[in-house]
């Protein structure tokens, strides 16, 4: 891939970003996973994980990251770039524009549009997320999106048992007060531990 399309790719994903990191996973996963297929869902799944983990913005790490995998530091570098300069175009405009013309309809309405846009990609990706992360391999993204569309749902025999456990035991224990950064590092602790066995 050469830098310009690496650019003008990561670009397009920071131009449709709205709503934050977490609304471009699913862009993110039909580029690299569906359409190119770069990487494999459980591939994509462990850059999600060290993306997170690691210090910054999450999209922004991506972008180094995928750069970085595509054509070394210079790729990684065009990458971000191309990320944030959407972001930088359109937060400059729309802090003059929403100023002068806050109370028009449109600007109203497209905030409105715009906040529906993004939840829906928010959901998106937390189903990509209980996908790549606790749900059985045999069962894809697509054929989960059928079955609960059609009203099936799934049953305690669609999870992984040890992935499933380790959800319910970090849910738990955050809702106990644990921070966040212990659940993060336990977590891949006990995952590391039980890719010996």
């Amino acid at each position: 891939m050469s830098l310009l399309i690496l650019y003008l790719q990561f670009f397009k994903f920071g131009a449709l970003a709205f709503g934050g990191g977490f609304t471009i996973f699913p862009l993110l996963f039909d580029t690299f996973v569906t359409q190119s297929r770069i990487f494999t869902p459980d591939a994509f799944g462990n850059l999600l994980s060290i993306a997170q983990m690691t210090p910054g913005p999450v999209t922004i790490n991506i972008a180094t990251f995928v750069g970085y995998l595509q054509g070394g530091v210079p790729a990684a570098v065009v990458a971000s770039l191309g990320l944030i300069t959407p972001s930088l175009l359109v937060t400059g405009t729309a802090l003059y524009f929403m100023k002068k013309y806050q109370d028009s309809w449109f600007i109203q309405g497209f905030l409105k549009g715009a906040h529906f846009v993004a939840f829906v990609m928010v959901l998106y990706a937390a189903v990509l997320f209980l996908n790549i992360s606790v749900l059985d391999e045999g069962l894809t993204l697509s054929a989960l999106i059928q079955r609960l569309l059609m009203g099936h749902g799934i049953g305690l025999s669609d999870f992984r048992p040890f992935e499933l456990g380790l959800m319910m035991a970090v849910f738990y224990l955050n809702r106990r007060g644990v921070p966040m950064t212990r659940l993060l590092l336990g977590s891949a602790l006990v995952g590391f531990l039980i890719s010996f066995i």
